[in-house]
């Protein structure tokens, strides 16, 4: 009971930022049934990558650079891949902030599964206060954190939608070398200490603030379904 306790509260912080996010959507909302199963298939990308990661030695030399490196030229590509491949051809896939909504899920559902290993590792391996530490941590920094990384590209694959290849590939390329920019930058300022740790937080915090303003809200102006006189107000 314990371990299902533990693994539930993991879990939830995933769920309930894509509730967040879906809210965003209120033009003409996404089918909840593609919401839930990109996020189902962005667990599952997670539980093989992890996988994958537990029987490999760090490729690229220290952890350091594995997280910095390796883990965003990883991940960012295989929650893009989930998005593209299973639902980016749906005909309910069809204004800029669905690519976002989408991307957000599969990202959702990545760091919902990789929530629950760091904070049942640390609540099992260390202590409860260890394992309750990194949840609330994790909870408002690392999952929302995914979320925002994937939002660059899921933004690039809404708006490429129906022009011409090459600026298709162009956009998608940029968005995916942001999130990957990003997830990086991330993983590095969360591993070093700069200033007390109060790099980090203004990196998140403008962070937040860039996806909100260059990407949430003029897709959400861009939307054919907005009638013309509301004005988002996320």
């Amino acid at each position: 009971m314990k371990y299902l306790a533990v693994t539930l509260a993991a879990f939830l912080p995933g769920l309930a930022w894509l509730v967040h996010f879906f809210r965003c959507d209120r033009y003409e909302p996404e089918p909840v049934r593609l919401v839930a199963r990109t996020f189902l298939i962005g667990m599952l990308v997670a539980m093989a990558l992890g996988t994958v990661y537990s029987g490999l030695d760090y490729p690229w030399g220290p952890y350091m650079w594995a997280a910095v490196i390796f883990a965003p030229l990883v991940e960012e590509p295989a929650k893009f891949l989930v998005v593209r491949w299973t639902v980016y051809g749906n005909k309910n896939f069809n204004e800029p902030l669905d690519g976002i909504i989408y991307g957000v899920s599969a990202a959702l559902g990545f760091a919902a599964v990789e929530n629950v290993g760091y904070v049942a590792g640390g609540w099992f391996g260390a202590s409860p206060v260890s394992g309750l530490l990194t949840l609330i941590s994790r909870t408002v920094v690392s999952v929302p954190g995914h979320a925002l990384f994937s939002s660059w590209w899921g933004a690039a694959l809404g708006y490429s939608k129906g022009r011409k290849p090459a600026y298709q590939v162009l956009l998608v390329s940029l968005g995916l070398l942001a999130s990957m920019v990003f997830h990086g930058a991330f993983n590095w300022l969360a591993s070093n200490e700069l200033l007390g740790g109060l790099a980090f937080l203004a990196f998140l915090a403008v962070l937040w603030r860039i996806t909100w303003v260059k990407l949430v809200k003029p897709a959400m102006k861009a939307s054919p379904f907005r009638p013309a006189t509301d004005e988002p107000s996320v």
